[in-house]
């Protein structure tokens, strides 16, 4: 089982001040979190942090922090009240790095534990203790049996980079390490332990699969519901003329994958990304790659990104063609949204319009005298111009993942191709949240709300 946590920054502050405020003394803090069950474990999406008052220790020193089991009992019916997991972290104050439970720790986790399971019914609670400065931690996942599984990952998804809490999730490897020069061996390490999805595996997302793999990811969801048609041939790498119509993109990319890292975990889904499988597949995902040349599972991913807490990287390539045959319109947009940040909806780049529209059978769309007619039409595409959004887009990527730039979450990358806009090719968008945006006013609640986005009609 995949265990993981998820944090927004706010969430990390208020603990780690909580957990510091009587040092040198060890001191205890709660966090309430939503279960959401993924493909191959569990994700906790953190809620509420609650603090334990001085006066509710039973005891406290440098060494021990007992909290009364009144507390423990209140904590418990909160939980129960919300149908949330409870987390009891603790810190260990002389402990500045490699930081473990201490049989102590052990002792007393499993009766606080027994405890919180006849009071919270949930499959699991968790334990965690953090070193002096609160950037690093350990994890125990405690099961209703009294079996304890390790924590696979804590992690602060919306700051100003991607932190991971629980370090070691990735031996180092030779062929990165000029490319460890740049990212850092711990950096180098995190890009081929977390779990990345490509959504749309056409002209942008086979490009974006490629890069990741050459870049180290070694834990890939690919997700398309496509077979390869003659025009994807000059956009795809690594087609070829036998595969059309024979293969599917999610294969080809897999088998690229495959091929260049045998190592890989590949997860090829052959489905288009609004039906119900792929939701525990993109629920255990650390960070989403969205390439995909509709509105409805554009509309979809922004939800979910925002609900269970993973940040989307959105690429988008687009021209159009005016009435003359020239080039009316073009454009290139990398967007990282960090959950909690202004979402694709509120920054404009899904047209509630072209949403319903895919929503009409696309019989309907493309008969004679429909006004929907055209829509569905081929547009114009380059693999020259998407490997230049690709490649700045895994720019940015990586650098949020290991801190080799940062970029700021309330603006996106517009690229211009052939002319300047306002006299440059490439500049940065401000990200506003639009009031009472359905989106952003949900981040983090998981399946505690349903998905508004339906599947695309056929």
């Amino acid at each position: 089982m995949n265990y993981v946590l998820r944090m927004r920054v706010g969430h990390h502050r208020r603990l780690a001040a909580l957990l510091r405020a009587a040092m040198p003394a060890e001191s205890v803090a709660f966090l309430l979190c939503r279960r959401a069950p993924s493909a191959d474990g569990v994700v906790f999406l953190v809620d509420e942090v609650i603090e334990v008052e001085p006066s509710a220790y039973a005891a406290q020193a440098h060494d021990i922090a007992s909290v009364a089991p009144l507390v423990m009992a209140r904590v418990a019916q909160q939980a129960r009240a919300g149908n949330r997991v409870i987390v009891m972290a603790h810190i260990h104050p002389m402990t500045a790095s490699g930081v473990e439970f201490s049989e102590a720790d052990h002792l007393g986790n499993r009766k606080s534990f027994g405890f919180f399971h006849r009071r919270a019914d949930q499959p699991e609670h968790i334990a965690l203790v953090w070193n002096a400065a609160v950037d690093e931690c350990a994890g125990l996942v405690y099961l209703k049996d009294g079996r304890a599984d390790v924590l696979n990952s804590a992690v602060v998804v919306d700051d100003d980079r991607w932190r991971e809490f629980i370090p070691g999730r990735q031996t180092s490897r030779e062929r990165f390490a000029r490319q460890a020069m740049l990212l850092g061996t711990a950096g180098q390490h995190l890009v081929g332990a977390v779990n990345l999805a490509v959504i749309g595996l056409g002209g942008t997302g086979s490009l974006a699969s490629l890069a990741l793999v050459h870049h180290g990811a070694r834990r890939l969801v690919l997700v398309d519901d496509e077979f390869l048609d003659e025009s994807n041939l000059p956009r795809v790498p690594a087609s070829a003329p036998t595969d059309v119509k024979v293969r599917s993109k999610v294969d080809l990319a897999r088998a690229y994958a495959l091929a260049h890292a045998p190592d890989i975990e590949v997860t090829a889904l052959t489905q288009n990304v609004e039906h119900g499988s792929v939701l525990p597949f993109l629920v255990g995902c650390d960070v989403i790659v969205v390439c995909t040349d509709n509105t409805t599972s554009r509309a979809y991913l922004n939800q979910l990104a925002q609900q269970y807490l993973i940040p989307l990287l959105d690429l988008g390539v687009q021209f159009s063609i005016g009435d003359a045959g020239a080039v009316a319109n073009e454009i290139g947009r990398i967007n990282l949204v960090r959950p909690g940040t202004p979402c694709l909806w509120c920054s404009g780049h899904i047209s509630s319009e072209r949403l319903a529209a895919e929503s009409v059978p696309k019989a309907e769309r493309t008969r004679d005298g429909s006004y929907l007619r055209g829509i569905d039409d081929p547009q114009p595409s380059m693999l020259a111009f998407n490997m230049e959004v690709v490649g700045r887009g895994m720019q940015i990527l990586l650098g949020f993942m290991t801190g080799l730039f940062r970029q700021a979450p309330d603006a996106y990358e517009q690229r211009s191709f052939l002319k300047p806009r306002a006299g440059a090719m490439a500049r940065l968008i401000s990200k506003v949240r639009q009031a009472g945006c359905p989106i952003c006013s949900e981040v983090g609640c998981g399946a505690d709300r349903g998905m508004a986005i339906r599947q695309r009609a056929a």
